[in-house]
């Protein structure tokens, strides 16, 4: 794709006037073949080019904020006038709450209108939903059928991406089924297929975001991973970019796409990769440890992300002993060798000791898939040289991950040393960071919160929150207060200004979705139901 700016200033009324002509490149077999249509819009403001391709987009009005996962260009920052309640539950501040269909996809607001997607184990069925923003009432919904199951981590399901819009039609999209387009009133206006989710592992998590009138998909659970734009009326492919020379995970990446001028910046098992949209092409990549679960966010040119691997730190990491000392420790029939019945439940290859309220949160060396996978000749036993080869093969996994900064200008393969600085305790699993002024903040299982310098990387605070357990959900800055929410269902609400708890809410639910405000009222889904909450 090739965009053109043009600006010219008209002295006597000082109006900019931006005209940008595109062409798209389109590649259906074999290369690109060079698509004849061109489109030229002519947009009165005051915007620059920039302003126009940084993730704010042109139907992002305050009543059309929330369009896509964590808001504008993913920044989980609500709109400036946001004032939701400091102090609900149940019975406090409830404005209304709707049983939904369970699912993981944060709420997406479209002006009156609340979008979440589910999967419904009495039928099979993937459901894209509508709620009247003042009452909860149920508008409408629809149902497609998987074309695919795939394996599911415990805590994961079938609907997790959340849906995206362009303002006038909205996008469910599913891992196990594809794309689904809806006006706002619940027609189907098309629908795209996938052809294969045969990599996906644990369960896919990464959603659309639309740019200008393309939708965006990071595909890479597919065969054929690519990055695909679809035109947001009709559902043609516009263009597509695959892989090239550059690892694509061996996992389901599970970010989601973040823009900056002209590059779509990914967030891929073992590697963050910039490409460029006017031609498909990689325009820099960065080789770090990471399993692709947090999705970046950006402020002022630099790139915040959290890598995370489950052996990333030494606090996951389980501890080798050697096979005599083991032996000497646990063998109780004394034939030299360990049996799986000898293994404790605490000897494990990693841990997330802060997880222990979700399902396989860490690995026991005496988990059945675990010791017969490393019990090479089958015999029911281990002996050194297959207990040697199970660490040695942990200990490829060992290394930093970290919260780190990035800038986002580069070209090519980035050496290590273009990170202005990494984080490597206390790093979120799933949780996205929050810019919040001078200050990058994150928040990892266990509650625990960590805000630092973006510029310098200082640790500024560190504290836990007071709600333990796991953290999936993002926080989101609102009113000048941060939003965490806890799996266990409590929602903490903080002080921007210096971190203090403010407020401890329980809803007594499970929270994995991400929390949304707009106006003075507050959205979250629960595994249970839809909560909105104002002041009263």
């Amino acid at each position: 794709m090739f965009v053109i700016c043009l600006r010219t200033l008209n002295p006597g009324n000082m109006k900019r006037y931006l005209t940008i002509l595109r062409f798209y490149l389109f590649s259906p077999f074999i290369h690109y073949y060079l698509a004849l249509s061109a489109c030229i819009v002519l947009i009165a403001s005051l915007s620059s080019c920039d302003n126009l391709s940084k993730g704010r987009y042109k139907y992002q009005s305050e009543s059309l904020y929330w369009l896509q996962f964590r808001g504008p260009n993913a920044s989980g920052i609500a709109p400036e006038n946001a004032d939701p309640p400091v102090h609900f539950n149940a019975d406090t501040n409830l404005l209304w709450k709707t049983e939904i269909i369970p699912g993981w996809s944060s709420p997406c607001i479209v002006n009156d209108r609340i979008f979440l997607t589910g999967f419904d184990d009495s039928d099979s069925l993937l459901y894209t939903v509508a709620f009247n923003r003042e009452n909860g009432e149920v508008l409408w919904r629809d149902s497609v059928s998987p074309l695919d199951f795939y394996d599911l981590h415990p805590i994961n399901g079938y609907a997790n991406p959340t849906v995206a819009s362009d303002g006038e039609r909205i996008f469910s999209v599913f891992p196990g089924f594809g794309v689904v387009a809806y006006s706002l009133t619940g027609a189907r206006d098309w629908e795209y297929k996938f052809k294969s989710v045969s990599r996906i592992r644990w369960g896919g998590a990464s959603s659309p975001v639309v740019l200008d009138s393309l939708l965006i998909l990071d595909i890479s659970y597919f065969e054929d991973p690519r990055i695909l734009a679809l035109d947001c009326e009709t559902g043609d492919t516009a263009w597509t970019i695959r892989a090239q020379d550059h690892r694509w995970g061996s996992i389901l990446c599970r970010a989601t796409p973040v823009l900056w001028n002209d590059l779509i910046i990914l967030h891929h098992s073992n590697e963050i990769i910039a490409y460029n949209l006017q031609n498909g092409t990689p325009e820099w990549w960065l080789s770090t440890l990471t399993s692709s679960v947090g999705t970046p966010v950006i402020k002022d040119d630099m790139l915040y992300v959290n890598t995370w691997t489950n052996m990333g730190e030494k606090s996951l990491q389980g501890k080798f002993v050697p096979f005599i000392d083991l032996v000497s420790e646990v063998d109780r029939n004394g034939n030299g060798k360990v049996e799986r019945d000898e293994l404790s439940d605490d000897m494990m290859v990693f841990q997330r000791p802060e997880r222990t309220d979700a399902p396989e949160s860490s690995m026991a060396l005496n988990r059945e898939w675990v010791f017969s996978g490393s019990d090479e000749n089958g015999d029911g036993s281990l002996e050194e040289s297959e207990w040697d080869n199970l660490w040695e093969m942990a200990f490829k996994y060992y290394g930093d991950h970290g919260m780190l900064a990035l800038p986002i200008e580069g070209s090519g393969e980035r050496p290590v040393t273009d990170i202005i600085w990494k984080i490597a305790d206390d790093t979120p699993e799933t949780p996205s960071p929050l810019v919040i002024n001078k200050n990058v903040l994150f928040i990892k299982s266990g509650g625990i919160m960590t805000v630092v310098n973006r510029e310098t990387g200082e640790v500024l605070h560190k504290d836990r929150v007071g709600a333990s357990g796991s953290y999936l959900a993002s926080p989101m800055l609102a009113g000048n207060r941060v939003y965490t929410c806890s799996y266990n269902g409590t929602v903490t609400v903080l002080s921007a200004e210096d971190f203090s708890i403010l407020a401890h809410n329980k809803l007594k639910e499970k929270i994995g979705a991400s929390p949304v405000a707009v106006d003075d009222v507050l959205y979250i889904r629960t595994d249970k139901h839809l909560y909105a909450f104002r002041d009263q």
